[in-house]
């Protein structure tokens, strides 16, 4: 029995560090897109484009390889996340600490809600996603501390959660294949989470100067999209490559 637990105990600290070890990963694809300093992306519903949001305000869908499809006429500050689910698409903005959310057909802004934060203004909010495992909304907080927030479908805080020192920020967040999945931008690397308490699963290192968005195609891809570049690089799904 002791045998047992101590192979137990062995085999768990081996998959804990496989998980921390970062893979190296290079994109497949990329394409340009005139959205100027995109900051999030996400899929849209009929999953033939994308959503993104800039640090201009803008909320633009474009099609699959970053040409514009159209635009809002709303212009916010500072967009930084942005989630779509259904009829409407989520945005983020961090200055602000705003949640606006559009018609995704009309594009037109249907409500708007603050979720307060007291941390510095250029550190608030950089992403949002669904958390499809617990039922709710999630936003991130980029650094000092990085922060995920649980929202119910209202928009309140129920729950906050220190990721404490998993990387030197987080940029974007998203939800796919029953797990959260964070990218970091100074760090270069995406992580994996347990959507259930959010400890590490795995973790990739990117090839990208300044990765802003995060979100995965209809096929499982990673799509990763880089704020300096402004550009969208697409890469064949992590999981697939352990």
């Amino acid at each position: 029995m002791k045998k047992i637990i101590l192979y137990s105990a062995v085999l768990l600290g081996a998959l804990q560090l496989q998980a921390q070890k970062p893979q190296k990963i290079k994109p497949v694809k990329k394409f340009d897109t005139k959205v100027a300093e995109p900051s999030d992306i996400a899929l849209n519903a009929a999953k033939d484009g994308f959503w993104i949001v800039g640090d201009g305000g803008v909320l633009y869908e474009v099609n699959l390889d970053g040409t514009i499809r159209r635009q809002a006429d709303y212009q916010g500050l500072d967009c930084e996340g942005v989630y779509a689910e259904g009829k409407y698409v989520y945005v983020a903005e961090e200055l602000s600490r705003k949640i606006k959310v559009f018609d995704a057909a009309t594009l037109k802004v249907v409500r708007t809600v603050t979720v307060p934060y007291n941390g510095a203004r250029n550190k608030g909010y950089e992403g949002i996603a669904f958390n499809k495992t617990n039922d709710r909304f999630v936003v991130v907080v980029e650094k000092s501390p990085i922060n995920i927030f649980e929202l119910d479908k209202d928009f309140k805080i129920v729950n906050e959660i220190n990721l404490g020192n998993i990387a030197k920020d987080v940029s974007a967040i998203t939800y796919y294949n029953n797990s959260i999945w964070i990218l970091s931008d100074e760090s270069m690397m995406v992580f994996r989470l347990n959507p259930a308490d959010y400890t590490v699963t795995g973790s990739w290192k990117l090839p990208i100067l300044n990765p802003e968005g995060l979100t995965f195609d209809a096929e499982g891809n990673m799509i990763v999209l880089s704020d300096d570049m402004q550009t969208i690089y697409s890469f064949t799904n992590p999981e697939k490559q352990q």
